[in-house]
């Protein structure tokens, strides 16, 4: 069973060897971030007090997924959303937006707003089956704003 933890700098070594190339990066970051990955691409908003990283482990201490959670207000956006290629396909992409939901409300946000890269249908599947929704709104472009009332949804 996933649980999280924070992300400590000892951990970002490895989420960097998670993002082989330019087109995985694009799919993690959007265009906000550039190829090759660095460490300090990956941290640089963690002097940010609204922004929290943190790590999901599974038997052993080695983290096998990661997200970012920035919390304004009430409202949270989930983000940087990245499991290690190796237990991709087991369906741990849900259980880590599942725990990214359960951190969020936790902290006391009510809601929470994500951008997806427009085509990536597997990650779009994963957050309508947490119960997030497309908002009617574009933050970027290339991107799919979806959101999730945290007041209404069922855990």
């Amino acid at each position: 069973m996933l649980s999280i933890r924070p992300r400590s700098s000892d951990d970002c070594n490895l989420i960097v060897s998670w993002v082989p190339d330019a087109e995985a990066l694009y799919l993690f970051a959007g265009p906000r971030l550039q190829w090759p990955l660095t460490l300090d691409q990956l941290t640089m908003d963690e002097q940010s007090p609204e922004r929290t990283a943190w790590v999901a482990v599974d038997a052993g201490p080695e983290p096998i997924g990661q997200f970012e959670l920035t919390l304004h207000d009430d409202h949270a956006h989930l983000g940087r959303v990245l499991l290690d290629p190796t237990v991709r396909g087991r369906g741990l992409a849900h259980d880590l937006v599942r725990l990214a939901v359960a951190r969020a409300r936790a902290l006391g946000a009510t809601s929470i707003g994500l951008n997806v890269v427009t085509g990536n249908r597997p990650a779009v599947r994963t957050y309508e089956r947490a119960g997030f929704v497309e908002a009617n709104r574009q933050d970027a472009v290339g991107s799919l704003a979806m959101t999730l009332n945290l007041a209404t949804h069922v855990r």
